[in-house]
């Protein structure tokens, strides 16, 4: 058997004789494959090179395939080497000198990733994997392996890693720093040259994901991935998990021309398998083994559902951990941190007759709508949204809403609730009316942090809350507040209104969750009893995401039930 690149794009080419059982193994590739008479047309992706490797083991690569091969094996060689060393004691002591002490945890992440082109940090909120990041780039550049660190980062968040740098990065690596904002100024673009062209430092520039709908920030980007050796880094990586949107393709395009390569996340899989399957394309295509979301989804997904378009259960598990683990860590908190205990409360309370009213009557207009009908998951969410204003005290309008009461009963809970905590507390709420009503009762003692406030009132807003003791009250979104931000500063979290999405919640839980954190975290969820809160609530704090209810069972969520 002979294996050789074809004349036309990508695939490779086997040439062998053909008997029943060569042509039986053959045709279990994985992937794309196509019969030309009697020679197969392969992808040479890690899955297909795998399992020749298994089936043909004396199959000869010539020297137009075998670099193929050979991307093959040194991928199997790093997921062994660092399946290896997960069991095994890490040097205590090392010619790298740390600015901050390392906590065991980050000392044994720092190892396993770094001499390594792709990693994944898995390290759940909290832990302090931007450290692991920092340090990690500082030995890079200490060995001349790359000229500049660019991080893509949630919009806030890439701000913060500015603050991070100063805190981590060893005082004797050299730095210029830049980081991305809208709208960019001269000023801004000639500091964004000034560092671009500072070659005797570590370079480091960070981007919010969301900036390259605009061709500004790509043409930025290119310019650096171009200018250098580049360590590429998305934080929160998970954002990239959707194949098809245009930031996760435009994402993975600038991965292909950094050297090196590191995603972070404490949540890599929200939904199911299928959500790692784009962050770990972006750092190698050959760590999974599928170039094709379609040819992955058909290895692990078993579809099911309405045309048969939805995932309903998974297979072949065992390998597909296998194969992450051979290129990621992975820590808890639970597992790495002595960490003061996570409290959860309920405070329940009462609509007021009008609001019943309202609420039960379109509650049961929803469901005759719905019985019996194919509902798509975003009409049966904003059906939800609606009914959860009426709860929040507001009557939903199509463009805005207005108050059901002068005197609005959950934003009375909240003041009771407050008048009884004696020490900071962050307060979560989903609608931009409710934000307003917050701020205007609170006033002086709180800063906000939402998609009305600016990036620099969110920087001043986050350095107040855990610095100034007049500022009691941090009110956001977890949308915008919810990640990358450290708030231990708080010893409650208030969620006045719940966000339907589980990494959210489970993002916005460990603001003041992580390390730094000295006391008890108490978190208490505004309920009205028998409600779509109860449901959401309880979904939420069984780890469930609302979209995924919804497309199962969207009535389900509307049926009154006594939960406690």
């Amino acid at each position: 058997m002979i294996i050789s690149r074809a004349d036309f794009g990508k695939y490779c080419i086997i040439r062998c004789k053909l008997d029943g059982d060569t042509f039986e193994k053959l045709s279990t590739l994985p992937g794309f494959k196509r019969w030309i008479g009697r020679d197969l047309l392969f992808d040479p992706t890690g899955a297909n090179i795998s399992r020749i490797h298994k089936f043909f083991p004396d199959a000869k690569w010539d020297e137009t395939a075998e670099p193929e091969l050979n991307k093959y094996i040194e991928n199997l060689k790093d997921m062994e080497e660092n399946l290896r060393m997960k069991g095994t004691d890490l040097p205590s002591n090392d010619d790298f000198k740390f600015k901050t002490k390392p906590f065991d945890h980050q000392r044994k992440a720092f190892y396993m990733c770094r001499d390594k082109k792709c990693f994944a940090l898995l390290m759940e909120q909290g832990t302090g994997k931007t450290k692991v990041i920092i340090d990690n780039a500082a030995y890079l550049y200490s060995k001349g392996e790359i000229s500049s660190l660019i991080v893509i980062a949630p919009n806030g968040v890439h701000r913060n890693w500015i603050n991070e740098i100063k805190i981590h990065l060893p005082d004797w690596c050299p730095y210029k720093s830049f980081y991305y904002s809208s709208g960019m100024g001269k000023q801004k673009l000639e500091q964004y040259n000034q560092v671009l062209g500072a070659k005797e430092t570590l370079r480091i520039f960070t981007f919010n994901v969301e900036a390259f709908v605009s061709s500004k920030a790509i043409e930025l980007m290119n310019k650096i991935l171009y200018s250098g050796d580049v360590m590429l880094v998305v934080d929160e990586s998970s954002r990239i998990k959707r194949p098809g949107a245009k930031r996760t393709k435009m994402i993975t395009k600038f991965g292909k021309f950094a050297k090196y390569k590191r995603i972070m996340t404490g949540t890599p899989v929200t939904k199911g398998a299928e959500d790692v399957y784009s962050q770990f394309k972006f750092l190698n295509p050959q760590i999974l083994g599928y170039d094709s979301f379609y040819s992955f989804r058909a290895r692990y997904c078993i579809m099911g559902g309405f045309e048969n378009k939805q995932v309903i259960s998974y297979q072949n598990i065992e390998e597909l951990t296998r194969n992450i683990e051979g290129h990621s860590f992975r820590v808890l908190k639970k597992d790495c941190l002595d960490l003061p205990d996570k409290i959860y409360q309920r405070h329940y309370v009462e609509m007021t007759d009008k609001q019943k009213k309202i609420y039960t009557t379109m509650k049961k207009a929803f469901i005759a709508e719905m019985e019996g009908e194919v509902i798509e998951a975003t009409e049966a969410i904003t059906r939800i949204l609606r009914l959860q204003q009426i709860l929040c005290g507001w009557f939903p309008g199509e463009k805005d809403v207005r108050p059901i009461e002068d005197k609005n009963p959950r934003l009375e809970a909240l003041k009771e609730i407050l008048s009884d905590i004696d020490s900071k507390v962050i307060i979560w709420a989903r609608f931009k009316a409710d934000l307003k009503a917050i701020e205007r009762e609170l006033g002086n003692l709180a800063v906000s942090y939402h998609g009305d406030v600016t990036s620099d009132a969110r920087e001043l807003a986050v350095s107040e809350f855990q610095n100034n003791p007049k500022v009691k009250y941090f009110i956001g979104t977890p949308q915008a507040g919810g990640i990358g931000l450290t708030l231990t500063a708080a010893d409650y979290a208030i969620y006045y209104s719940n966000s339907f999405d589980l990494e959210q919640r489970m993002q916005s839980e460990d603001r003041c969750h992580r390390i730094g954190t000295k006391n008890n975290v108490t978190y208490i969820d505004i309920e009205t009893r028998k409600s779509v809160d109860t449901k959401i609530i309880k979904a939420l704090r069984n780890k469930k995401n609302i979209a995924d209810i919804v497309t199962k069972d969207p009535i389900s969520l509307f049926m009154e039930e006594n939960d406690d």
